[in-house]
């Protein structure tokens, strides 16, 4: 690349990673918040139903007093995350593209999945928003499975365009190494959380005698986990992140 060429994408990855950890920084804490915040006032506004059975996120936020700001923070977040992801695999891409001095045509396989990454994000922020705007039936189920399964698959997803981009040969100014390290272990805690609840959410449907009820806290309390370890795994990036805007910061 030329100089001037090589200004301009330095730029433009910069603007690009800013925004990412500026919307994923932002949603990572409301949903977090938001998540535990519902479970909490549904406890304090219906202790009778507490004693029976503890909430699940979606039983909480069926209470329009929680359910209604709750929808309006979702609405707020999803399109956030979305633009976040899509900060974060377009500056990917810049970056290798620099690096190894060719078009995206030769880094096919990261291309492909940078895009697969920001479809599936786009599919999830679509679940959140359904699910949190309808907050009963049918389409509450099918907003809760498109969040789900497509939030697990963007860590996935993340982690083989990590892995991926960590072994290149010129290397990455974005991802480090050692970051990327992490990241092959931290990945196993959204990994299991996500066949245990899958598991538990069928259990929770068969009479399991003297283990239903404590199975059933332990489904309860696992939904909040795989949500919030879904977010902290975006989270990790900021890491790799911010260090690679200071040195373009330092460069320029």
């Amino acid at each position: 690349m030329r100089s001037a060429e090589m200004s301009a994408s330095r730029r433009a990855e910069v603007a690009l990673l800013g925004m990412a950890i500026a919307f994923t920084g932002f949603v990572v804490v409301v949903v977090n918040v938001l998540i535990y915040w519902s479970r909490a006032q549904f406890n304090m506004r219906h202790p009778d139903f507490v004693l029976r059975q503890p909430p699940t996120i979606s039983k909480a936020i069926s209470d329009p007093i929680i359910g209604e700001p709750f929808a309006g923070w979702m609405a707020i977040s999803a399109p956030l995350l979305f633009l976040g992801i899509i900060g974060i695999a377009l500056g990917l891409l810049l970056d290798l593209r620099r690096q190894s001095g060719q078009g995206f045509g030769g880094l096919k396989r990261a291309v492909v999945l940078a895009c697969l990454l920001i479809t599936l994000q786009g599919l999830a922020a679509i679940g959140m928003y359904i699910l949190s705007h309808y907050r009963h039936g049918g389409m509450h189920m099918t907003g809760s499975y498109l969040f789900f399964f497509s939030q697990a698959f963007v860590v996935v997803v993340g982690e083989l365009l990590s892995r991926g981009i960590s072994r290149y040969p010129n290397g990455s100014v974005v991802i480090s190494v050692r970051m990327a390290r992490f990241r092959r272990r931290f990945v196993w805690m959204p990994i299991v959380l996500g066949v245990s609840y899958l598991g538990l959410f069928v259990l929770k449907n068969f009479d399991t005698g003297a283990f239903y009820d404590p199975l059933y806290q332990l489904y309860v309390w696992t939904e909040p986990m795989l949500l919030s370890s879904f977010l902290i795994y975006l989270l990790t990036f900021h890491v790799d992140t911010y260090s690679a805007i200071r040195r373009h910061l330092r460069a320029s």
